[in-house]
């Protein structure tokens, strides 16, 4: 489960990791601006800090990790992908011969030094990610209604994943009459549920739904990854403080464990100096 370009990459390109970093295939990385100073290559990109990531300036996405120049594959279970890890500063002066294989472009082909292969993004590029509760593999909770509406505009659950902000969530039916149903919700209950645009039928005892803190279409304030890989948006966060905002295109909900959104990144995002 990662992140992966399925529109609107301008090319794809060989960078060298940041000295001891380690990065995981489907990640967004960008450059370490915190330390612009010594930085030598990508890094995993941070969690955005702030709103739209206005106390982490600087950390312009430059693409979606594709591939390494590991001569022998590394997986992560915890991550379910594969990875690479670089070797500190002084490390390429006493190299492990046949560990790396396979770079192209302008860069020296013998060099013994960890690189990845980067889907570049802009604006206009179209990322799928998918929709994890907290970690990689973990489906948002599957709440299951104690109380309905005779006016199919509210739902009592258990708990949601996250603390809901007005117009910033979509709840989606899985189960009952209603089922393939999304609506855009105005509430900040975890528990009760509220939309203004009523279901087709009444919501019933025993219905079941997940709630996402997404908009089924358009501006959505989310968190992507943990810090450790950036290749899912955590539906745990609450989107009110520290946020990236992205643009939704397309919203899916209706399968345990493969929930996704299709999404663009707001402009300013690619912003590198901004107030």
């Amino acid at each position: 489960m990662s992140i992966s370009v399925i529109h609107g990459s301008p090319q794809t390109i060989w960078a060298p990791l940041n000295p001891a970093a380690t990065v995981y295939v489907g990640s967004i990385v960008c450059l370490d601006y915190s330390a612009i100073a010594t930085s030598e290559g990508v890094v995993v990109r941070p969690v955005a800090a702030g709103a739209s990531g206005i106390t982490s300036i600087g950390d312009v996405p430059l693409g979606v990790v594709i591939g390494t120049n590991n001569r022998v594959p590394v997986y992560s279970a915890t991550y379910k992908q594969e990875y690479i890890t670089a070797e500190a500063a002084a490390g390429p002066h006493t190299p492990v011969t046949g560990k790396y294989f396979g770079v192209e472009g302008p860069w020296n082909k013998s060099e013994n030094r960890a690189f990845v292969k980067v889907a570049v993004i802009n604006q206009t590029s179209v990322l799928r990610a998918p929709i994890c509760n907290a970690a990689i593999g973990t489906a948002p909770t599957l709440l299951t209604a104690t109380a309905g509406s005779t006016s199919g505009i509210t739902a009592t659950t258990n708990a949601c994943d996250f603390t809901p902000v007005a117009g910033k969530g979509t709840i989606y039916c899985r189960t009952g009459a209603n089922r393939g149903e999304y609506r855009i919700t105005d509430d900040t209950s975890t528990t009760v549920a509220a939309w203004d645009y009523a279901m087709s039928y009444d919501t019933a005892v025993g219905d079941t739904f997940v709630r996402v803190p997404l908009r089924t279409i358009g501006t959505s304030f989310v968190t992507i990854g943990d810090g450790t890989v950036a290749s899912f948006i955590d539906c745990a966060k609450t989107p009110a403080t520290d946020y990236d905002i992205i643009h939704v295109l397309r919203l899916d909900l209706s399968e345990a464990g493969k929930e996704y959104a299709e999404f663009t990144f707001d402009g300013d995002v690619f912003a590198t100096a901004r107030a």
